[in-house]
């Protein structure tokens, strides 16, 4: 002991360090790997090495990084839970990658085929109306002496623009007084891709839940966020650590143990109180439609699909006769006048069919994601106490929910006086409970900014 100490040369001490917040990160960082990622502040601080005050930033910087959860134990100690594999929160997942990869081929596939639609559509209707008309009156001609005359070959061509043979013009002048909604290239573009979808504020639910947050005297439970977004627990702690960290709240323990969390710094306000209760909408106002297939009205569909159509069987029809008529070859023609307008066509109904059947395949997925909304709202309806199936869950749909989503939820089967079978869900029951009780305790001084000092208006 006396050589190694000698050999130091040197008295051993404690030497006063200071950390970077990047560095301070790392440290932690790689004394929590091979720990399961759970760990107590005092575990932070005996396996990094680092001050108290370094240790507590460096892990609020990681909970913010990565993707985690907040725990309590009974006697108040809170746990931080890091996935094991410490996951960035804003990591892309592989299947959210492909399908960001498929939307931007759809967006460009769209677009380039809304202008082959623009050009095509109409220039090959027109292109072969010419033909049709070119090959009746070579018709005309050779059986005029037979026939008289009587063109009646070109009456569906006739019909698809509204009117028939017997014209007078009566219709057409009604038509146009009426202005329409929107210009023809528009419900083309629509029976093919759909309505256009609404812009949509991608911070919209962020906003709601803080416009919650701030009504509830700035305090919320995991319960609040399973109640706004229909998550189960796990999901609703992961965003309540996410919302801690990017706005500046605190987790509290209560006496029962469940976490609350307290965001007092954007409780601040210069309005004043009793302002309306804020539009947040619950899960079981976020409902699921299928959404319509195209944005046009019937007639308007019937319509296109017999313009498409007459391009669609026009090389079959009109062209090999013009062809025959014409007896002089047109270089490419087999693919101008064939190939092409036929996969065109046959594409402008493809698509429309191609999403209606993907819609199709979609529909049982956003059937569950209500029902399982539809179970959220009797369970807080009842306030998380026990109730039977047929209470909760009268539908078959709701009751599947019931039974996949029973203990993600909290909840628990049990059996009352009677013996009869209930469903409890006491973690919602507590949640409610206890942080109701935390609000009514919170000071209305959080909403004070405090006393101007300072005005660039004086």
């Amino acid at each position: 002991m006396w050589g190694m100490t000698g050999s130091m040369g040197a008295e051993t001490t404690f030497a006063a360090k200071t950390y970077s917040e990047r560095e301070a990160r790392r440290i932690l960082l790689e004394a929590l790997k091979g720990q399961g990622g759970q760990l107590t502040k005092a575990d932070a601080v005996a396996k990094s090495g680092l001050p108290v005050p370094v240790a507590e930033d460096a892990l609020a910087g990681l909970l913010k990084e990565f993707r985690s959860h907040l725990a309590a134990t009974e006697s108040g100690e809170l746990i931080y839970q890091f996935d094991p594999s410490f996951t960035r929160r804003d990591a892309v997942p592989l299947r959210d990658k492909l399908a960001k990869l498929g939307d931007a081929l759809w967006r460009g596939f769209t677009f380039l085929f809304k202008i082959s639609i623009v050009t095509t559509l109409v220039v090959y209707f027109v292109a072969f109306v010419v033909m049709l008309i070119a090959v009746l009156f070579a018709r005309r001609s050779s059986d005029d002496r037979d026939s008289g005359g009587d063109i009646d070959f070109t009456w569906p061509l006739f019909w698809m623009w509204g009117w028939g043979p017997s014209y007078d013009g009566g219709p057409y002048r009604r038509r146009r007084r009426r202005l329409p909604d929107k210009p023809l290239y528009k419900k083309v573009f629509e029976f093919v891709f759909g309505p256009p979808k609404p812009s949509v504020d991608p911070l919209a639910d962020e906003k709601e839940v803080l416009a919650h947050i701030r009504h509830k005297n700035g305090r919320i439970a995991a319960v609040d966020l399973v109640m706004l977004m229909g998550w189960d627990f796990a999901r609703a702690e992961e965003e309540a650590t996410r919302l801690l960290v990017n706005y500046g709240g605190e987790p509290e323990v209560t006496d029962d143990g469940v976490v609350v969390y307290v965001f007092k710094d954007i409780r601040k306000t210069v309005q004043e109180s009793g302002q309306p209760e804020p539009i947040v909408h619950r899960a079981w106002e976020r409902m699921e439609s299928r959404p319509p297939l195209t944005g046009n009205r019937t007639g308007t569909n019937v319509a296109i699909s017999l313009f498409n159509g007459f391009n669609l069987l026009a090389p079959l029809w009109i062209v090999p006769a013009f062809e025959a008529g014409l007896r002089v070859p047109i270089p490419g023609q087999e693919f101008l006048l064939r190939d092409y307008p036929l996969v065109f066509s046959s594409m402008l109904f493809a698509v429309p069919l191609g999403r209606w059947l993907l819609e199709q395949a979609r529909e049982p997925g956003r059937r569950k994601r209500n029902a399982r909304r539809r179970l959220l709202q009797a369970v807080l309806t009842q306030q998380g106490r026990a109730a039977s199936a047929e209470d909760l869950a009268p539908d078959p749909e709701t009751a599947q929910a019931l039974s996949h989503s029973l203990v993600a939820l909290g909840g628990d089967v049990v059996t009352d006086d009677n013996g009869q079978i209930r469903y409890d869900f006491p973690r919602i029951r507590e949640e409610l409970a206890e942080v109701e009780k935390i609000r009514g305790q919170a000071s209305g001084r959080e909403r004070d900014p405090g006393a101007v000092i300072f005005s660039s208006k004086d």
